[in-house]
Formats: C-alpha cells, structure tokens, sequence
C-alpha cells in the first residue's frame, strides 16, 4: 500500500505485526509505542484479544526530502478472524511475524512461517519479511541454529530474537522491517508503479471502516521516469534510526571518492543487513539473506592480489580481484549489469543469492556474491561410494550420471556459460537442475561445456578408477550399471555411463 501522500509531503508505508494468538504481537507493539513516544490504538478487544488491529503511527527518516510514515498495525490472531488477517496482510509493504519460539510451539510456528513466506514472495515486487523470534528468554526456547537450518529449507528470512515483555529486540525487529518496505518502495518506484495521492486508510477509524466493509477510491501511480528518479533519490536518503533521529549506518558517497592508492588496504568485508538500499539485489530477498549471513560471523580472507572468499555455516562470499571500483556510479552499474545477469538465469539458478556492493575504505567499492550452500552431486556420489551394495552404488552413479547430463542439456540456455560439473550441479532428483556454484561473471571467457560421453568421463572417470582400485566387488558394480543401462536403454547417459564403466 506505499503512496506519496503529496497533501502532506510524505512517503507512507505499513508495517503489518502478524502471528498466532498469545504470540506477542500486542505486547511488542505496545513496547514499541513506548520506545518512540506514541499512542497504540486497539478498536476493540476481549479479554485482551485482538479482535480487529492495533495501530500505531511513526514519522522519522527522509525519502527524496519527504518524511516517512509508518502506519503499524497488527492482525487479530484468531484463526475464525483470519479474513481480517488476510485483508491485513493484502496491504503489508513488510510484514514482522512474531512467532513463540519455545520447544513446545516450535513445530506450530515454523509451519506459519512455511505458510507466509510464499504469501509475502508471491506479490510483484515481494514484501519483505522479518521473523520476531519471541520468548527467547524461556528456558526451553529452541537452539538459535535449530531455527536456522529449519528456515534456510523455506526461504531468505530475517530472524530477530525478542522478549517482547522486557522490549528486547523489538525496536531491531521494526528497523529491519521498515529497510525491508523501502526496498519495495525502491521496486515500486523504479517500475512506475509507485501510487501518489491519499492512503487508503489514513486512520485506525478508516482501516476499521474497510475492514467491516468500506472501500477507498484508487490512488493514481507515478509514471515511469518520475518513479525512476524517486528511486534514484532513495539512494541517497536512509531512515533515521528509531527511536534516535539520527543514521547510523554508513553510506556510500554518491560523489567521486578522493583519489587514493591502489596499494592501500582494504576495508575487511563485514556483512551489514543495515547498509544502504540501492547496494543490494535483490533487494527485498537480498536484505532478508543479509541479515542471517551477518549473525554467523564469517570474515573472507585474500591471498596476496587474488581474490578475496569466505566459506562457513552453509554460506560462501567471493569477490573477483577485478571488482573494486573507485567510481560509486561505475559500482552502481555493475551491480545492475550482474543483477540482470541473474534474473535471466534465475531459473538455473540455486535459491539463496545476493550481490551487494560493500565500502572498501578509501572511497572504493566492492562487488560481492553471496550464495547460501547446497548439497551437490560430489557430495551425494562421496555419500554413496562406501557402500557395501554393487546394486545401491550403481543406482546411485546412474542417478548421478543422469542429473549430470540434464544439467548440462538445460544450462545450455543460459546467456552464460555455467560450468557443469559435480561440485556446481545441486542434487535433487525430482526437480529441475540447478547451478549450486558462485556465477561467473558477465564477461566469463568460459568455455562451453562438453556434452554426453565426454562430459561423463571428465567428471566420473576420477571416482571410477579410485573404485576400481579399492573395491574387490568392481565387476559386480559393472554388472549392475550395465543391467541397469539395458533397462533403462531410452536414456542416453545410461548407455554413456555403461561403456565408461567397462572401458575403466
């Protein structure tokens, strides 16, 4: 629902607190309107139930010289109310799920986040979502890294740890989210998309209105080059930090840095969810990814001149020796040259994935990739050598085998070479292969891959002959591919894996 409301000379968004019952969402918004000196409305309520919304509004930070308001609301948590949560959740610009984290409500929670992450991601651009993880001073609170590995399976997710009855992480947890809402605002803008005119509901009186049946006339949208330009000025305003009035996050100079030696040192990379919009892609996903990376404290390391790379926690960084810019628009280019590199391949492309460009110190630039870890085929072939069945082991180099040629067939499409090999090729049989690997970069002078037989022998004949060595069982191994290529005769690569295996 973001407008300029061009009356008051301000930029709306709504931040919408959703969540079950008794999770706290009342309670944190209460705190929060405590924090920054505002009233909290709740029309109407039972027992201390929600039954339509809280409100709270909040002005602070500047967009293109126009304040920021944000409207924050809550949803009514009563699964028999959840027609009003959904009419809520239709006008989120970001959405702050607050959810019990205890071990008891674990298994509940988690399946509202695999409920509402599709939701968000499915809008035109996506609405950003941060995970208020609450009651984390209980002392049966499920494990911090339980709930990663759990939320890395659904989706890019911002997770804030909260105690919403102490106010602990609910002032972060509302930050993040209105950076999450500028990141659409930014979307909006740039695809002319961004509505001018009256809010909707410029009150709780209104919103009450609307949700017992009201309608609001359409706002008119920005046209294309007005919204290009506000999306460009975004870039150079930041919200004021809650609560302070103040940034304290570091940007990037729009100027021409001062001129400085090649030779100086750099700024060591430190992951910042908080770093200004316009830095990230995409930037709604990106943010959200950003902020679980930065929890793990993983610092890229370079050798001599090389490239700088950082692996850890089911996360690798890397940044080409060739990509430090002294130039802040040059940066601001690359950046959308790689973002568009991504987005036509996104379909071969693994999920979890981030380009960010980062201060270097001295005025520099740097251009970093940030790709969430997946299980690839080296790792389900190393997975499946030691096993003591020729039947098992020879399903499995099949499979292997299989996955490895589709691979290669689909990332023949791709407006990049992708190099197609074990460990750059992601397991998942049922679905449709994925590059799992860093993305070379635009000007990669890549050569294409070998296909069929050649591409088998490259990348299996290394593993056959270690088998060969080390198994007395090998003929049998043989016996039970070459069975199997009969059966399945259709399939090319099973034909290609058979005579690999004999002439090994």
């Amino acid at each position: 629902m973001a407008v300029i409301d061009d009356t008051r000379g301000v930029l709306v968004v709504r931040i919408v607190y959703d969540g079950p019952a008794l999770s706290g969402k009342t309670t944190s918004l209460k705190a929060l309107a405590r924090g920054v000196g505002r009233e909290i409305t709740t029309p109407q309520e039972t027992a201390g139930r929600t039954l339509f919304f809280d409100w709270v509004d909040y002005v602070g930070g500047l967009f293109d010289g126009r304040q920021i308001r944000c409207q924050i609301v809550s949803v009514p948590g009563q699964l028999d109310l959840a027609e009003r949560r959904r009419m809520l959740l239709e006008t989120a610009d970001a959405v702050v799920l607050v959810l019990d984290t205890r071990e008891h409500e674990w298994e509940f929670s988690r399946g509202w986040v695999a409920r509402t992450v599709p939701a968000c991601r499915s809008k035109d651009p996506p609405v950003g979502l941060v995970l208020q993880a609450n009651k984390r001073d209980a002392p049966d609170a499920v494990p911090s890294e339980t709930m990663r590995l759990a939320l890395a399976k659904i989706g890019p997710i911002a997770v804030v740890p909260s105690t919403a009855t102490t106010g602990e992480g609910i002032r972060e947890a509302f930050v993040m989210a209105v950076r999450l809402a500028l990141d659409r605002v930014r979307a909006l803008a740039a695809s002319g998309r961004l509505a001018v005119g009256k809010p909707a509901e410029d009150n709780p009186e209104e919103l009450l209105d609307r949700l017992r049946g009201a309608e609001t006339g359409p706002a008119r949208i920005l046209d294309a080059e007005h919204g290009r330009e506000l999306a460009r000025a975004l870039d150079e305003h930041e919200l004021a930090a809650a609560f302070q009035g103040k940034s304290t996050v570091a940007r990037a100079s729009s100027s021409p840095p001062a001129p400085s030696s090649d030779a100086e040192p750099e700024t060591v990379f430190v992951p910042d969810p908080m770093m200004p919009g316009g830095m990230i892609w995409p930037p709604v996903d990106g943010r959200a990814l950003l902020h679980e990376v930065a929890t793990l404290e993983i610092r890229p390391t370079r050798v001599g001149r090389a490239d700088w790379a950082g692996s850890g926690s089911g996360f690798r960084f890397h940044s080409a020796s060739s990509a430090l810019f002294f130039d802040p628009e040059r940066a601001r280019t690359e950046l959308l040259e790689w973002a568009r590199l991504h987005t036509s391949n996104h379909q071969h492309l693994s999920a979890g994935r981030a380009v960010i460009l980062a201060d270097a110190g001295a005025g520099r630039l740097r251009l970093w990739q940030i790709v969430r870890s997946e299980a690839t085929l080296r790792e389900r072939l190393a997975a499946a050598l030691p096993s003591p069945d020729p039947s098992h082991l020879a399903a499995e180099l099949l499979s292997v085998a299989l996955q490895l040629s589709a691979a290669r067939d689909f990332f023949a499409t791709t407006t990049v070479n992708l190099p197609c090999t074990l460990w750059t090729v992601g397991t998942n049989p049922g679905a449709r292969p994925a590059f799992v690997g860093l993305m070379p970069g635009r000007e990669s002078r890549l050569a294409p891959e070998p296909s069929g037989y050649e591409l088998l022998s490259r990348e299996l004949s290394p593993q056959l002959r270690e088998l060969r060595r080390s198994r007395v069982d090998y003929a049998q191994v043989v016996e039970e591919i070459t069975a199997l290529a009969d059966v399945t005769r259709y399939e090319a690569p099973a034909g290609w894996l058979s005579e690999l295996v004999q002439r090994t």
